[in-house]
């Protein structure tokens, strides 16, 4: 595997069920091969129904290893944001965000239903 420094994405992964919710990894990139990617990183679940930070399920801080076959889509973030101290919020358009206290990532919108 090919070592990487600094390196913090957000990841999408895919999910081949039925039901299946919104599954992100944030967090650095330790090592990187034609199979898979290792990351130290939080997972984040919810459903479609994502009105507030409650909707969202937050995981252990740890290590996973993703497939590259399982990966929708990956974002790089700025290699300085804390992902390990980043807490769920909203910002001021609604969106449920990881705020660091510098950077924030954008976890999911749930557009107004009431129009």
């Amino acid at each position: 595997m090919d070592k990487q420094e600094n390196k913090i994405w957000k990841i999408r992964t895919i999910k081949d069920y039925a039901g299946a919710h919104n599954h992100l990894l944030i967090g650095c990139v330790l090592e990187i091969n034609d199979a898979c990617i290792r990351l130290h990183c939080r997972s984040y679940h919810f459903s479609q129904e994502l009105n507030s930070p409650q909707d969202v399920s937050e995981g252990a801080l740890m290590v996973r290893i993703i497939p590259w076959q399982r990966i929708e889509i990956i974002n790089e973030l700025s290699n300085s944001f804390g992902y390990t101290k980043a807490k769920l919020t909203t910002n001021d358009s609604g969106m449920v965000i990881v705020h660091d206290g510098v950077y924030a990532c954008t976890i999911g919108f749930q557009p107004d239903r009431r129009y």
